[in-house]
C-alpha cells in the first residue's frame, strides 16, 4: 500500500481530499454510464425482436381480416346488393379503427420511463454521497 492511503482520512489534507474525491466521482460517472449503455442496449434488442415478431404478426393478421371482411361482404350479399354488403362492412372497419386508434392513443402517452436501472443506481449514489457529507 502507499503511504498515502495508509493514513486516516483526519491526516489528509483538503487537496488530498479533493483529489480522491474527484477521482472517486469521475470512476462513478464512468460505472453509471457503462450501466446505462448496458441497459440501452438490452432494451433495444429486445425491442428490435418484438418488433419484428410483432411485423409478421401484423402481416398475418391484416390478410386474415381483409379475408373475414371478403366474406362478410359474400355473406351480405345475399341478401342485400354487393355494394350495401361492402358500405356496411367498410362502415363497421372503421369505428372498430377509430375505437382501436383510441385506445393505443391512451396506451402510447402512459409509456415507461427508459433507463429504470441507472436511475436508480443514480439516485442511491446520491443519497449516499448526500449522507457522507453530512457527516
Amino acid at each position: 500500500m502507499s503511504e498515502q492511503t495508509q493514513r486516516s482520512a483526519r491526516e489528509l489534507t483538503a487537496r488530498e481530499l479533493t483529489t480522491q474525491l474527484g477521482e472517486q466521482v469521475s470512476r462513478l460517472m464512468r460505472e453509471e454510464i457503462a450501466l446505462a449503455r448496458a441497459e440501452m442496449f438490452a432494451n433495444a434488442r429486445q425491442a428490435m425482436m418484438g418488433g419484428g415478431l410483432f411485423g409478421g404478426a401484423a402481416l398475418a393478421g391484416h390478410t386474415a381480416w381483409l379475408v373475414l371482411a371478403a366474406a362478410a361482404i359474400a355473406g351480405i350479399a345475399v341478401v342485400l346488393p354487393v355494394w350495401a354488403a361492402a358500405l356496411i362492412i367498410g362502415g363497421v372497419l372503421v369505428v372498430i379503427a377509430g375505437v382501436l386508434a383510441m385506445l393505443g392513443r391512451q396506451r402510447f402517452k402512459r409509456g415507461v420511463p427508459p433507463l429504470r436501472m441507472t436511475t436508480d443506481t443514480i439516485r442511491e449514489d446520491v443519497g449516499e454521497i448526500a449522507g457522507k457529507v453530512r457527516r
